[in-house]
């Protein structure tokens, strides 16, 4: 390995604080989209852009590109989110370098989940181009919307990522973590609907759709059901003033798992468990049940499994395979048939004020994504 054409310079740090000081909450992509598309057509390269998925100005569709091969081997895709968690409101990131890591500096999130990936991936497609450095075939993803559900992802055309297998950089923890395992995902959603009436005066006219879900949940088994499956109950809306009964009430929640029919078991007990209760109180409720995302399980033999793990011996990283309890855009690009693997970023604390990420482990994702590179040239 030539190290000169893999040690990262200031400018990758540059890159990724830039990034990291414009506000991107999923659904805002806009901004920090203009700023990559700029940065990329003045590498040359034709940016496509997908349409928002959202109908206002500051929202955004993913963006790709192509670099054409100039050797044989296997054509590879980077791909990573540029969407983060909503901050505290009027909490603006100002990222600041200490002591060799860079923290927020203020009350709203650093976004390294995953702006690291973004800077590493744009950083190393800039050095291919202006180091001529044999590759065959490289396309990059950049998707909006993840933190909301995969929503990006979701949207992405079918056929326009033509590579044989694909890179995420959004896990969390040291480089050198492979997620082998992730589960599939489906949401719950149910609206109970009772009927209003005054507290104080009449509450015997009244059904009370808050308590109705409010006994589903007592009845559901939630957090960890066993070493597969996990479920959560995340949002609760109901009722409009305290002397009403209150007519509607919403909760929303999730299972996971990996393992199918556990997920399809703890779905239907948590569906079960809502009609009961509707049932008991003398209210409606309308129910649904929708997959989010399938799980996957990789290992020796999948192309992009395989490439990592060479190219992180390579560079003197232990690989560690990781089972993941989350869900990611590989989910979805592993369902639509492109083979990939999601690889540990570095970042540290995400979705909080206190996420943080060492230079170092932004040097590394660099060194790795540059090793990928030359092993998918090989084969």
């Amino acid at each position: 390995m030539n190290k000169r054409d893999t040690e990262p310079a200031g400018a990758l740090v540059s890159l990724f604080m830039d990034l990291a000081r414009i506000a991107s909450p999923t659904g805002n992509e806009r901004e920090i989209m203009d700023h990559l598309t700029t940065r990329l057509r003045g590498l040359g390269l034709e940016v496509e852009e997908s349409a928002p998925l959202e109908d206002r100005p500051s929202a955004a569709g993913n963006i790709f590109c192509r670099l054409k091969a100039n050797a044989p081997g296997t054509a590879i895709m980077f791909s990573a989110h540029v969407d983060t968690v909503a901050s505290q409101e009027g909490a603006l990131p100002q990222p600041v370098l200490e002591n060799g890591t860079i923290r927020s500096g203020s009350p709203a999130v650093l976004g390294a989940d995953d702006k690291v990936a973004v800077a590493a991936m744009v950083y190393t497609l800039e050095q291919v181009i202006k180091k001529q450095v044999r590759h065959a075939g490289l396309e990059l993803l950049l998707t909006v919307g993840e933190e909301s559900g995969l929503r990006g992802a979701k949207a992405l055309p079918s056929g326009q990522i033509k590579a044989s297998c694909g890179f995420c950089m959004d896990g969390t923890g040291p480089v050198g973590r492979i997620v082998t395992r992730s589960p599939s995902q489906k949401t719950v959603r149910a609206v109970f609907r009772g009927k209003a009436a005054h507290a104080g005066v009449e509450p015997e006219r009244g059904r009370n759709a808050i308590a109705a879900a409010a006994r589903a949940v007592a009845e559901m088994k939630l957090g960890r059901i066993d070493a597969d499956t996990t479920a959560n109950i995340g949002i609760i809306r109901g009722g409009e003033a305290v002397n009403v009964v209150p007519g509607r009430c919403q909760i929303e929640g999730e299972a996971r798992s990996h393992d199918d029919e556990k997920l399809e078991s703890q779905v239907a007990a948590m569906l079960d468990a809502i009609s009961f209760a509707a049932a008991a109180a003398s209210v409606d409720v309308e129910l649904a049940a929708v997959d989010e995302f399938r799980g996957f399980n990789i290992g020796p033999g999948h192309p992009a499994y395989d490439l990592a793990l060479l190219a992180l011996e390579d560079i003197g990283l232990e690989p560690v395979p990781v089972s993941s309890g989350g869900g990611s855009d590989v989910n979805i690009f592993n369902l639509m048939g492109i083979p990939s693997v999601n690889l540990s970023a570095g970042m540290e604390n995400v979705h909080t004020p206190d996420e943080y990420i060492a230079v170092e482990s932004l040097n590394q994702c660099h060194r790795l994504l540059m090793e990928i590179i030359r092993k998918a040239a090989r084969q």
